[in-house]
């Protein structure tokens, strides 16, 4: 048994009828004097009123001031008011009736007040003993903690009470706060009743806290591009053992870091080194920066203009739908090389979907919270990482077959695991900065490959910027607003942030929605049911009109799937040969990083 238990086990047997008298003058030994110091310095701004808050009985005095300074009391310097009782110009404050009391107290000058809660109870009846809560206390020195007193009675119960305390070992002040001291040891905090000879005895053990013995910062060694950015970590470890949290200073050479611990590399290659400190100690991470392979100019393949086209065309219509010139589908290791092939033969570009699949596909449970797996959607891309279908992407990009790969949809999504599958876990787990280290990984494996995550512009950290994402796929609807201020806006963040924007339209639910009271979406600008209310589809002119407007301003037109009904429409498919049209005039632009 440790000596903390074996303590608060005699402490329980003994302490909770016991009648103590204390052979002390407390007044002259705690906080409680009844009388202001002359001698105390003068101070002109009140920080707080002492006790804060106070159990007294009534009539009982109770002494206010400034804290202590030098172990002396300041309440001569403040200008006192109470909402009821009495108050004296230097603090000795007493009520006859019960009742929740302020107590005001006010510097000089331009002092600021401060206020203390009092409660006064009447004097209970049939004590037996007084009972000290918590018994027994162990604390750092130099912290505090707070004690309360409580008179027990002959039927069992309690009852609260007016009581003088006084302590060994530091301070406590008439609210039973207790200040510990410098020195450690075992020490005591004494409540004695201000109507008879009852106390009781809390035990305080104070021991030097434990100091910070390391700093360790996260990765301990990386490898990333010139001019990309990585988020470093630190943490520190104490003279227990346990890792803690530490405020440590960042720096860096070879690029620059934020206090936060975000990296962003210069433009030359070499060994460099990220440095997080904190109270003389410190710990280095080792840098390695070399050159981005340079993307090739674009070239047009089979075909001239900008690509288009819907998601999913294999996996809903068995092959690409004319006269889309684009698909976005998933792939594997085991389909991508004969995609590559199709698309060639066939003269339509790709949008490869690597890490394709649901968001559950890459979720975990992870510290008890369901979230994004990083390691699953790695685990995903290493079966890729093989020189034969390295080299596939390499000639499918040269010539303009792979247009580029998404590492993720929708990355702001967030939420519970009842969210319809929907989320990559709560919200924050996913941030640009995240998202540009799967970049990283995939630029890695493919360096000439155009990467891209898919998403509105506005809807994920518009505040912060991708340092390795080449683009995104900025989706629009009629619910985002005027098609040329979304458009422009788009623009105006890929120029800011030195990235590629390639514009969608959501062709099944982007129509105007339908908030008639009766889901029919037969209105102007609906053009069918959407698939769940109240969305609506997109008319055949919005579909041409908004597909020319946004896909003429970016590297592509990408829109969300189609279904049967809609390519069975004439005027939907002529509203396809209108985009074919237009967009295939237009010059065509690279998905990359400018």
């Amino acid at each position: 048994m440790t000596f903390k238990h074996k303590l608060a086990r005699r402490l329980a047997i003994s302490r909770k009828f016991r009648m103590v008298p204390v052979l002390l003058l407390l007044a002259a030994c705690s906080d409680q004097a009844t009388a202001p110091d002359a001698g105390a310095p003068q101070s002109s701004v009140v920080t707080a009123v002492v006790p804060a808050n106070v159990t007294i009985q009534t009539n009982q005095q109770i002494r206010f001031h400034d804290p202590t300074r030098y172990g002396r009391l300041d309440g001569s310097t403040l200008t006192w008011k109470a909402s009821g009782g009495s108050i004296t110009a230097d603090g000795l404050f007493s009520a006859t009736a019960p009742g929740t009391y302020k107590v005001v107290g006010h510097g000089r000058g331009r002092g600021r007040t401060d206020t203390s809660t009092v409660t006064v109870v009447l004097p209970p009846s049939n004590v037996v003993g007084i009972q000290v809560a918590p018994g027994t206390a162990s604390l750092d020195a130099g912290t505090s903690h707070t004690f309360a007193a409580t008179a027990l009675l002959a039927d069992g119960t309690s009852a609260p009470v007016g009581v003088t305390w006084v302590a060994t070992g530091g301070s406590i002040d008439a609210g039973g706060v207790y200040q510990a001291g410098s020195t450690t040891g075992a020490f005591t905090v004494v409540a004695k009743w201000v109507d008879g000879p009852l106390a009781d005895t809390a035990q305080v053990s104070i021991t030097q806290p434990p100091t910070l013995t390391q700093v360790i910062v996260k990765p301990t060694s990386y490898t990333l591009a010139t001019g990309s950015a990585k988020q470093f970590r630190a943490y520190g470890r104490n003279s227990l053992g346990d890792s803690v949290a530490v405020q440590v200073n960042f720096t860096a050479t070879g690029g620059t870091i934020t206090s936060g611990g975000l990296y962003t590399a210069g433009t030359n290659s070499g060994n460099y080194r990220v440095i997080a400190s904190a109270s003389g100690l410190a710990d280095t991470a080792a840098l390695t920066l070399s050159a981005p392979a340079l993307a090739p100019a674009p070239t047009t393949p089979s075909g001239s203009g900008l690509p288009f086209g819907m998601s999913q065309q294999f996996s809903r219509f068995g092959s690409l739908a004319p006269p889309m010139t684009m698909t976005a589908d998933g792939v594997t290791a085991a389909t991508l090389i004969p995609r590559i092939n199709a698309a060639r033969a066939g003269g339509y570009t790709l949008i490869v979907n690597m890490t394709g699949d649901k968001h559950a596909a890459y979720m975990s449970t992870i510290d008890g919270v369901l979230q994004f797996d990083e390691s699953k959607w790695r685990a995903q891309m290493e079966t890729f990482n093989t020189a034969t279908i390295r080299q596939a992407v390499a000639q499918a990009v040269a010539d303009g077959t792979i247009v580029g790969t998404s590492v993720m949809d929708e990355p702001y999504v967030s939420g519970g695991a009842d969210g319809g599958g929907n989320t990559w876990g709560p919200k924050g787990t996913m941030t640009k900065a995240r998202v540009d280290t799967l970049c990283g990984v995939v630029k890695q494996m493919f360096p000439t490959l155009a990467v891209g995550v898919a998403h509105q512009h506005d809807k994920f950290e518009p505040t912060k910027s991708y340092y390795v994402c080449d683009f995104i796929i900025d989706q629009y609807d009629w619910r985002r607003g005027d098609v040329s201020a979304f458009r422009d806006a788009g623009l105006a963040m890929a120029a800011r942030d030195h990235h590629a924007v390639m514009f969608g339209i959501n062709i099944l639910d982007g129509g105007v929605q339908d908030k008639d009271g009766t889901y029919s979406c037969d209105g102007p600008g609906q053009g069918g049911k959407g698939t769940y209310p109240p969305n609506c589809r997109m008319t055949p002119q919005q579909v041409r009109d908004w597909g020319l407007l946004l896909g003429k301003a970016g590297c592509g037109l990408y829109m969300w799937r189609a279904d049967d009904q809609f390519m069975a429409n004439s005027a939907n498919v002529q509203s396809l040969r209108d985009l074919a049209a237009g967009l295939g005039a237009a010059p065509k632009k690279a998905c990359y990083r400018s």
